[in-house]
């Protein structure tokens, strides 16, 4: 961080750099902050991009009919010509980032709309997911070429769209394959970002967006797979849940890993979700998938417990794959299991967050009791009665959780020295 002006009197005054060795270091931090790029107009600057480029088209369109088919095609080209021009400048001047965000948000629409524009002109069939594959694939170079961060959310988005239409509501259905080829030519961009600033905006940002998309397209990878999917989702999220444990990477993997496994673990804890369980007709593919995501999950477990890492509940995804074992002899047994495998993972929640004094992690611990609690509440014969004394249970609970969290707070509040 800079010193401030007070910082390098008290240097001064204790005589530990002289007045040369100050002025130095101030006019450094001087022309450091000059330069310095202000988040803010970075994210103004791609805004305008948006508006620019969504202007341009309307104006054309407002006009379109009437122009013949060469200067349809004329002006088709004239946005990303333009856009790239205003590029070329910027990478010759060397101008601010601002200047780079905007630049690639308005190649990226200017592509965008080119081929929207050229398909019209010449009447060029294809559906709406080749058209956004199309784009994402054109405009994937912006990451490298431009570093820019406004290309790289552009481009996991398109990526995403592509995932939905294709996956989702596309008919017939058919898995997005072409989506693992857009992700791998994101990573490395990605990798490098972790590298440089592991706990900058963009990186907190693609760690929150990377995940999301990652959720969306697994789920349009494994609904073709039937009752296996309930198998793959499990190492999915577990895998989720080992690589937050690294320490490049935001807790945002973790926490959406251990969701995904609760989820998976209140599902299991109906006895029907077992006895509709039928994974023998998986197709060979998402097997092997499965085992490789299966190895994965046991490298990281090794790591970590080889560096004395005793969190329990990155052997979840092991455990709910023996409930699925035991599930083969007993449906009944498998649900009891799951039970109790989701009330210990509470429970564990709930004393690490008294112990670590953690009000968030006090509360998703009796969060998952109580909606453990929920799911019993519809699929058991108890009377009213024993289930409003569970709930009143539950509720006390939260109170004498978080209570205890509290004095804990204040004791280590009155105990600790203080400082001048």
């Amino acid at each position: 961080m800079p010193l401030h002006k007070k910082d390098l009197d008290e240097l001064l005054h204790a005589n530990v750099i002289s007045p040369d060795t100050a002025q130095a270091i101030h006019n450094y931090y001087k022309g450091k902050k000059a330069t310095a790029s202000n988040p803010l107009l970075a994210i103004f600057g791609a805004l305008g991009g948006v508006l620019v480029g969504l202007g341009i088209i309307l104006i054309f369109a407002h006009n379109w009919d009437n122009f013949s088919r060469t200067v349809k095609t004329f002006l088709a080209f004239t946005p990303l010509v333009v856009s790239q021009a205003f590029a070329a400048w910027y990478i010759i001047k060397n101008k601010t980032p601002v200047f780079k965000e905007t630049a690639a948000v308005l190649i990226f629409f200017a592509v965008g709309a080119s081929i929207s524009l050229v398909a019209q002109v010449y009447n060029i069939s294809g559906d709406f997911p080749q058209f956004l594959l199309t784009w994402a694939v054109l405009c994937a170079p912006l990451m490298y070429l431009l570093r820019s961060n406004a290309a790289v959310v552009l481009h996991l988005i398109i990526s995403t769209a592509y995932v939905i239409n294709k996956g989702y509501w596309d008919y017939p259905n058919e898995d997005p394959y072409w989506y693992l080829l857009l992700m791998a030519v994101f990573i490395p961009y990605y990798y490098r970002l972790i590298k440089q600033d592991a706990e900058g905006r963009m990186a907190l940002t693609l760690h929150i967006l990377v995940p999301a998309s990652l959720i969306i397209a697994s789920n349009a990878f494994f609904s073709h797979t039937g009752d296996f999917s309930f198998l793959l989702f499990v190492v999915f999220f577990g895998l989720f849940y080992l690589i937050g444990t690294l320490p490049q990477l935001r807790r945002i993997y973790k926490i959406v890993g251990v969701c995904g496994l609760m989820v998976v673990l209140f599902a299991g804890s109906f006895n029907d979700t077992w006895a509709r369980m039928d994974t023998s007709n998986a197709p060979l593919g998402y097997v092997i998938a499965f085992g490789l995501m299966l190895a994965a999950i046991m490298g990281l477990v090794y790591r970590n417990v080889k560096q004395k890492d005793t969190d329990p509940v990155q052997f979840v995804t092991f455990a709910i794959l023996l409930i699925y074992m035991a599930s083969l002899a007993s449906n009944g047994f498998a649900a009891i299991l799951a039970n109790l495998l989701a009330l210990a993972t509470g429970l564990w929640y709930t004393k690490k967050g008294i112990d670590e004094v953690k009000y968030l992690t006090v509360n998703f611990g009796l969060l998952i009791i109580t909606i453990l609690a929920g799911c019993r509440f519809f699929d058991t014969d108890l009377s009213f009665v024993v289930r409003g004394l569970l709930f009143v249970g539950v509720g006390l609970g939260f109170f004498a959780a978080n209570y205890a969290v509290s004095k804990r707070k204040q004791q280590s509040e009155k105990t600790e020295p203080y400082e001048n």
